[in-house]
């Protein structure tokens, strides 16, 4: 609109400048018409009036029609999203979903993917596999815990360890039992993780019955406890653990169950007690991808409690930093806990996020991870979606430490080795955990900016949800356009503060796919979101566009065009009803037809990612198109004026006559150019094009019969000549010629990605890639 403006402006002044020249030439005034002159005493007139007149004149510049025109095409954007049965989920019945219609373009622009992990690329079907208690592991062999004889038999025989460990699998969570008029029982979870290890307890005759209040029943080889639960210490993103106090009704001991990350947990043991077996544990797990966590508990003393009840309450009934001083009040209860083993869970894949990771890096674009697992788990689950490579291939970057210099000295190392390789083929990424990212957020921000710009891929583990939204923000103010996306709730905050938010619509509720922008069912569906619909909304939104400017420059130009033989009057060439008429009926559908326009069949984008370039780097809507536009607009609107006024000014035509066959010319022009610049074509388009063609002699005939309407009989009397017709051959001609054969030059000679591949779909031959070709 900027450029538009200026042209406007500098137009006005250009028309009253001309002007000026005419009053300079005191033997010229003779020349000059009555309606053009000036009372010398009214020199301001000259300088403000004439200037406002072509103001007015030069309104119709800036196409007021193209808020409407693009409202209207970006809310079918958001339609054919809707409506598209391949991304549908069929297993969850969940259709895609486009919550904002603004956006479709920026979808084909996306160079930066920040994505979630669980839920988003893997199923968050969470099943229990491993498990180690007391120091022993379970599930090595089999790979399912729960068919392991050794822990089936320590069950059996009360194991101290094992039953205190199946007691916090099935006490320590916020799951609700629900039990079926048959007596099947069913659990109702807030996380997978803890419907995973409830449902894992069960199967090991540690039964969650019942939780009426705080009251809980659990069944266990054929035994009923009754626990009263005291107190429910939640888990937040801080403090990465949650814990439960309960008491044993029978015995009325009271303990504290705690169950959370490894580094959250084990710095917690009490003194003595040796953690390196669990520790080796984690590792082991993490190395094949499993989800770990640490579980704990300790006996509490009646007074301690009763003293640490007060404090709790307290907290909770603060009306000033509530969450902090709750943090803090139960951080003095959470200490000198018994480790009493880990847990592995299993969180597959979703079926085609490799593959489409790999294609959307082959677009060029760059993929983050976010995640708040351990950085062993989140490796292997970026190896095996083909976020990262494995060596030789790629390389990883670690930037660790627990101060400001290890932090410091790490990113230091991390940035120098990103300089020096940055122009090798291999592939590089950085991984970095959320106690490092803390510090180099606070400190050393410009750094970490100058490391994301040079890295491509980038995993980030024990994030919180805040790390995440000022991960995006820093991308943001590197001018890369993002994308986000997740699942959970705890993705909102990054959905939000990226350009573009994604939503799946998971097990773990709607709340990502609400505040998105787009909701799809799985992650495979982002593929065809960007590459298909993002690409093909950016380049019918850049034509559209500047097609708006270029018919509002072309009808302006002639005006212009017209002052010069008007005696710079200021006079409109074309009546208002015409200049209405020419914005809302006569050039405005054919361009709304290019909604349905593909460049490429889907097929052979999908299978030529590449393309994605010319969106990403602006190559069909930037100031070098818009000039082209311009210089197009202009040329025809010297052509149509000059044919124009060459043929009829001999004849001595009325004004209207003339305005009407200008009008028309420009018309033709419009519809040639419509068709020349679509790349497909269908029944409604040739119709939008072609009918509204047709309409425009069919609505001015019905005008030319009215005698009141101010064009009675024009339009008969053009069309019986057979030089408005010579008239507009010679418009289409002349205007066409050079830009069909600037067209052919550079479909021959210079083509472009795309038109190769538009070659190699016209010649309905085999399908080749671009690497082929």
């Amino acid at each position: 609109m900027d450029i538009a403006e200026a042209i406007w402006v500098g137009s006005c002044i250009i028309d009253s400048m001309c002007f000026q020249g005419l009053r300079v030439d005191e033997s010229s005034r003779v020349s000059m018409q009555w309606y053009v002159k000036y009372d010398d005493d009214e020199p301001w007139y000259q300088i403000l009036v004439i200037p406002l007149r072509f103001e007015l004149l030069c309104s119709i510049m800036i196409p007021i029609s193209i808020k409407v025109s693009l409202d209207f095409v970006k809310s079918l954007y958001a339609k054919f999203i809707d409506w598209d049965e391949e991304m549908y989920d069929k297993e969850t019945d969940t259709p895609a979903h486009a919550a904002n219609t603004a956006i479709s373009e920026d979808l084909g622009q996306v160079e930066y993917i920040l994505t979630d992990k669980t839920g988003t690329l893997t199923e968050n079907k969470m099943i229990f596999r491993r498990c180690c208690i007391g120091g022993t592991l379970y599930g090595n062999e089999s790979g399912d815990a729960l068919k392991d004889v050794e822990l089936l038999n320590a069950v059996a025989n009360n194991s101290p360890h094992v039953i205190k460990f199946l007691t916090v699998m099935a006490l320590c969570n916020t799951v609700i039992p629900i039990k079926s008029p048959s007596g099947q029982i069913s659990y109702k979870a807030q996380s997978q993780d803890e419907d995973a290890l409830v449902n894992a307890a069960s199967n090991l005759h540690m039964v969650l019955v019942s939780k009426n209040g705080n009251n809980a029943e659990i069944h266990f080889n054929r035994r009923v406890v009754q626990y009263e639960i005291l107190d429910v210490l939640e888990f937040t993103s801080d403090r990465k653990r949650m814990s439960v106090l309960i008491s044993d009704s029978e015995s009325g001991k009271i303990f504290l169950l705690s169950k959370g990350a490894d580094e959250a947990i084990l710095p917690l043991a009490y003194s003595g007690q040796q953690i390196k077996t669990f520790i080796d544990a984690v590792d082991k797990y993490a190395q094949l991808g499993l989800r770990t966590l640490c579980l704990a508990w300790r006996e509490l003393g009646l007074q301690e409690y009763l003293e640490w009840s007060r404090l709790f309450k307290e907290a909770n009934s603060a009306l000033i930093d509530r969450e902090w001083k709750v943090a803090e009040v139960c951080q003095k209860l959470e200490h000198t806990l018994d480790i009493l083993g880990i847990s592995a869970i299993e969180d597959r894949l979703q079926a085609g996020v490799p593959e489409t990771i790999e294609i959307l890096r082959q677009s060029g674009i760059n993929f983050w991870m976010l995640t708040g697992d351990k950085q062993s788990t989140a490796i292997q689950i970026a190896l095996l979606c083909n976020l990262i490579s494995s060596e030789p291939k790629g390389q990883l970057l670690y930037i660790n430490g627990k101060t400001e210099d290890e932090v410091a000295r790490s990113l230091e190392r991390v940035l120098l080795t990103m300089r020096i390789t940055s122009s090798e083929p291999k592939e590089l990424a950085f991984v970095v955990d959320g106690w490092a990212l803390e510090i180099i957020l606070t400190r050393y921000k410009e750094a970490f900016t100058e490391l994301a710009v040079l890295s491509k891929t980038a995993i980030c583990c024990r994030v919180t949800p805040s790390q995440k939204a000022q991960l995006v923000k820093l991308l943001k103010s590197c001018d890369y356009r993002t994308l986000a996306i997740g699942d959970g709730g705890n993705d909102v905050r990054m959905i939000q503060q990226a350009h573009i938010g994604v939503g799946i619509s998971g097990r773990e509720g709607l709340q990502a796919a609400r505040a998105a922008d787009y909701s799809i069912g799985k992650f495979r569906f982002l593929k065809r979101l960007i590459l298909v619909h993002g690409r093909y909304s950016y380049n019918r939104t850049a034509f559209l566009s500047q097609y708006s400017f270029y018919k509002s420059l072309l009808i302006c130009f002639i005006q212009i065009l017209f002052s010069f033989v008007s005696g710079i009057a200021g006079t409109s060439l074309f009546n208002s009803v015409s200049l209405m008429a020419y914005n809302v009926f006569y050039t405005s559908i054919p361009v709304l037809t290019t909604v349905l326009d593909k460049d490429l069949s889907e097929r052979t984008v999908t299978q030529n990612p590449e393309i994605l370039l010319y969106c990403q780097a602006g190559r069909l809507l930037n100031p070098s198109t818009f000039a082209g536009w311009f210089g197009r607009s202009l040329y025809h609107a010297i052509v149509v004026f000059l044919i124009t006024i060459h043929v009829y000014a001999n004849e001595k035509s009325e004004m209207e006559e003339l305005s009407m066959v200008a009008l028309s010319g420009s018309i033709w022009l419009q519809a040639f150019v419509v068709t020349l610049e679509m790349n497909s074509f269908t029944f409604v388009q040739f119709l939008g094009i072609w009918g509204n063609f047709a309409a425009f002699y069919i609505i001015n005939f019905g005008i030319s019969s009215i005698p009141s309407a101010g064009m009675y009989t024009i339009m008969f009397r053009l069309c019986r000549q057979p030089s408005y017709w010579i008239t507009m051959l010679l418009i289409s001609g002349v205007g066409m010629g050079p830009v069909l054969a600037l067209k052919y030059f550079r479909y021959t000679y210079s083509p472009s990605a795309i038109n190769i591949l538009q070659k190699a779909e016209r010649s309905r031959g085999p399908m080749y890639t671009l690497v082929h070709l």
